[in-house]
């Protein structure tokens, strides 16, 4: 990482304690930024290579000219069970936590009319997908022995140059807890500055659990048309609804043989962040001969409104009493909220697809995005008016463009039909920023049965990526890698009337 970006991602982390709380940053314009291709069990089973096939619900979230493929009308009902793995490694030591969850992915309506015999529109599909496009639930355990870094070292460097009597109103969430459990203390009372009751470079042990909830699912409303039964065109509008909760605490344990007296430390975050917001899609999918279908798709940004509700808490335990008789000290924070708007970046799709007649098929998808378009924007009602200039300026310098493919096959044996697929996404993060990580890999196999009126479908997903993530200041601690796995079992039952 060069020094230009060393100083912005640095900069980006004190400026969390300028605007009053840890989120609002490039971080979280990633996570509601970095969405897959949803849909039902077919669509996954095929890696998600969906935007040429058409004639799925999946459709909506890569190409909407695919749903013009439908000849009749269709109701379709996705629940899924996944688990997803975190493996952290800090300072050397590796932790595993895990969480599962029900839930329902996708339910879709599809209604199909077909037009007059001899136009050459040959009728329409419109209709509605409510499908879950991200979910957030993870647990997240990191524990460190000998780690030569301490949390506190980062409050005194925000509170250095602030008298402790400004604390509370300037740094209410993270230097003024410390400072009043008795984490920081002043060091000149002329210059403001402060020390850690921890003397930082100390070996001391380090425990840090995250746990996340929530999702972000979209309901789209779409139109597409037939012509001749060899071009395709297709719009959806989606309107999302998101819901991101998380818990971490930060834990620090001193050893015994020091001359400090402080024993122990908990920092904690409680965080819930809501939105909804607006997206688009057009597509066209069109036959090249009797084997070959070709499609281009263009998905607009998702724009999102946001709102962050947040508290922390710190407490402290010494080994010596106060006067008081008193050895452990906590204090919790106002309850905060922040208004603001993220805007996700846009994304082009180019699909193509042999389709073996009756036989099988395969397709492959790829597409194209610039995570350097993303933005954080202050709040359009203007109750909020930070402007993220900063954090906008790391979000340019720290990302990239990405180019993600996917891929998917489909062969049938009777009633029966038989699916693999595979996809890859790179990682966001630019390669000199010390949070790139591998891409994404997906690898997916399904079974389904259809007769004229039903279908069954099952998948099963297995998802892989490793992360790093800075527990706080990255000049100050080393990064903590991670190793997350996801895998999910998902069944879509479709009925056609």
């Amino acid at each position: 990482m060069n020094l230009k970006h060393h100083i912005l991602l640095f900069a980006a982390c004190l400026l969390l304690g300028v605007h009053a709380t840890f989120g609002q940053n490039e971080e979280d314009a990633l996570r509601f930024s970095s969405l897959l291709p949803g849909g039902t069990a077919r669509s996954w089973a095929l890696g998600g290579a969906i935007g040429a096939i058409g004639a799925d619900p999946g459709s909506i979230t890569t190409n909407p000219a695919g749903l013009g493929l439908y000849n009749t009308s269709e109701v379709s009902f996705t629940p899924q069970f996944e688990v997803n793995t975190a493996k952290s490694t800090h300072y050397g030591l590796s932790t595993s936590d895990n969480d599962n969850r029900f839930s329902f992915n996708n339910l879709s309506l599809i209604l199909s009319y077909p037009s007059e015999a001899g136009k050459a529109w040959r009728g329409g599909v419109f209709g509605l997908s409510l499908d879950r496009q991200a979910s957030f639930h993870w647990e997240e355990h990191a524990k460190g022995v000998d780690v030569p870094s301490t949390i506190l070292q980062k409050f005194v460097n925000e509170a250095n140059g602030i008298s402790p009597a400004d604390l509370e109103t300037r740094l209410p969430f993270t230097s003024d807890l410390a400072y009043m459990t008795y984490g920081i203390d002043p060091l000149d009372t002329t210059a403001n500055t402060y020390r850690s009751a921890v003397p930082f470079g100390t070996a001391i042990g380090q425990d840090h659990m995250t746990s996340t909830a929530g999702r972000l699912n979209t309901t789209s409303f779409f139109y597409a048309g037939n012509y001749m039964d060899r071009l395709y065109l297709g719009a959806s509008i989606g309107f999302t609804g998101l819901r991101y909760q998380r818990e971490m605490t930060h834990a620090e344990t001193m050893p015994a043989d020091t001359s400090f007296d402080m024993e122990s430390l908990a920092y904690k975050e409680h965080l819930l962040t809501t939105g909804n917001g607006i997206d688009l899609k057009v597509g066209v999918l069109a036959r090249a001969g009797k084997n070959v279908r070709l499609g281009l798709a263009f998905q607009s940004p998702k724009w999102l409104q946001m709102s962050d509700s947040y508290a922390y808490d710190m407490s402290t335990e010494f080994r010596s009493p106060d006067s008081n008789g008193d050895t452990q000290y906590a204090l919790s924070s106002p309850d905060g909220t922040f208004n603001y708007r993220i805007r996700t970046p846009w994304s082009v799709l180019a699909s193509a697809a042999f389709v073996a007649g009756q036989h099988g098929l395969v397709s492959v998808d790829y597409a194209y995005t610039d995570f350097r378009q993303s933005k954080l924007n202050k709040s359009s009602d203007l109750l909020d008016p930070y402007d993220f200039s900063k954090e906008n300026e790391v979000l340019n310098n720290s990302t990239r463009a990405t180019h993600s493919l996917r891929v998917g096959t489909e062969w049938r044996a009777g009633a029966w039909y038989f699916r693999a697929g595979w996809g890859i996404w790179p990682d966001a993060y630019a390669e000199s920023d010390p949070r790139h990580g591998t891409a994404y890999k997906r690898y997916t196999a399904g079974i389904g049965y259809r007769t004229g009126r039903l279908s069954v479908d099952f998948t099963a997903v297995h998802g892989t990526r490793d992360t790093s993530y800075f527990q706080y200041d990255p000049g100050l601690v080393q990064a903590t890698n991670v190793r997350l796995n996801d895998t999910r079992g998902m069944l879509t039952l479709a009925f056609r009337p």
